[in-house]
This record gives structure tokens, C-alpha cells and sequence, in this order.
């Protein structure tokens, strides 16, 4: 009996330091374990970030390489649009050099009727004993004066070009177009004046500005600005 007895306790004694070695074991593994989580989630930062390398790296390629596709459209685009451009400033420039040569040759129209209505004024006046005396030659210049000018040569333009407007049957949409073009062509007008305006000294008056996009006014001179003087 004492032999089984003592062969039983080996045994237990056995298991139970085969037990404690394993629990020994097993605390040092569970020690390690916030490490190995902290390597282990490094790790995945790692490779994610890597992961966000690569595709921008790739995308950043195709946005290159279509942007020099783009690119190389530039060219021919840019010619295209510069010689539309001009085009569209040789057409603008001849549509205000004409209206220009109508409003000038009608102001000469209004200045021949103006004479006419005065001489016809004088003549009336002239006849007529009952006239009051301060109607003078003076007032009536003024008042036949009165009914001619710039307004009537407007007027007489609208009336033989009704209706008329520099973008008509143009699709421009909207304002800030427009605008755009107007200032787009209006700077390409100013180039190509500048670029053959001659060398002058500095002491000469400057060349007058590229023609305007609005309604050419009529053209200023001694008998227009005063059509009532002598």
C-alpha cells in the first residue's frame, strides 16, 4: 500500500508541474499579446498605406498622360481660335466702318436739309411785315438748328437700318458672354492698332482708339457742332 500510495502522489506531482509549466507558458504568451497586437496593426498601416501609394501613384499617371493628351490639342485649338478671332474683328471692324460711312454721309443728308429748311425760314421771315421784331435771323438759326443734328442722323440710320444690332442671330446666351467677346475682340482690335499705329514722337497727339462696338456717333466737325453759324 505504501508503494501504490507514493506512485500515485509521483504521478499527481507530475501532472501537476506539467500544468504549471504550461500555465507558465501560457502567461508569458498572454504577455506578449498587446505587443504582437501593436506589430501586427503597424503592420496593416503599413501595408494599407502602400496600398494608397500605389493607386495614387497610378492615378496620378493617367491624369499626366491626359493632360498631355490634352495638351497636345492646344495647338491647333489655340491657331483656330485666333484666326476666328481675327475674323470675327475684320467683320466687326467693317460693320463700324460702315455705319460710320453712313452716319457720315447722312450728317452731310441733315446738313443740306438744314440749309434748305433755313433758307426757306429766312425767306418766310423775311415776307412776313407781321413777324415779330426780336425773331431775329440769330433765333431762327437756332430754332431750324434745333431739329437737325446728331439726334436726326441716329434717327434716319434706325429708319433706313430698322432693327439693326451687331450680334443679331448670334446664340449668345447669356451677358457674361457677351461680354467676353466683345472684350476679347475689342483687345484684339487695340493689338492690331497698336501694331500699326507708326513711330511718332512723343510730343504728337496719340492715335484715336480701335473702333468702338456701340452706335457710331456722327462725326464731329466745325459745321456739325455749330450747324447755326455762319
Amino acid at each position: 500500500m505504501p508503494d501504490e500510495r507514493a506512485n500515485e502522489l509521483a504521478q499527481r506531482l507530475r501532472k501537476a508541474e506539467e500544468a504549471a509549466s504550461y500555465m507558465e507558458r501560457l502567461e508569458t504568451l498572454a504577455s506578449e499579446a498587446p505587443t504582437l497586437r501593436e506589430q501586427v496593426s503597424l503592420l496593416q498601416r503599413v501595408e494599407e498605406r502602400e496600398t494608397h501609394r500605389k493607386d495614387a501613384i497610378e492615378n496620378a499617371r493617367y491624369a499626366l498622360s491626359a493632360a498631355a493628351e490634352a495638351q497636345r490639342e492646344l495647338p491647333d485649338l489655340i491657331a483656330g481660335a485666333a484666326n476666328l478671332v481675327s475674323q470675327m474683328a475684320r467683320a466687326l471692324r467693317e460693320v463700324d466702318t460702315f455705319r460710320r460711312e453712313a452716319t457720315a454721309a447722312l450728317s452731310v443728308v441733315d446738313r443740306m436739309d438744314y440749309e434748305d429748311e433755313l433758307d426757306r425760314a429766312m425767306e418766310e421771315h423775311e415776307e412776313d411785315e407781321d413777324a415779330p421784331i426780336q425773331r431775329d435771323a440769330q433765333s431762327i438759326r437756332m430754332l431750324v438748328a434745333s431739329r437737325h443734328g446728331s439726334t436726326r442722323v441716329r434717327r434716319m440710320i434706325d429708319e433706313l437700318s430698322p432693327g439693326f444690332e451687331v450680334f443679331a442671330g448670334c446664340n449668345l446666351a447669356a451677358d457674361a458672354m457677351r461680354g467676353e467677346l466683345t472684350t476679347l475682340i475689342m483687345a484684339k482690335l487695340a493689338a492690331e492698332a497698336e501694331s500699326s499705329r507708326p513711330p511718332s514722337p512723343a510730343a504728337r497727339r496719340p492715335a484715336p482708339p480701335p473702333p468702338q462696338m456701340s452706335e457710331p456717333a456722327a462725326p464731329v466737325t466745325q459745321e456739325s457742332a455749330n450747324p447755326a453759324g455762319d
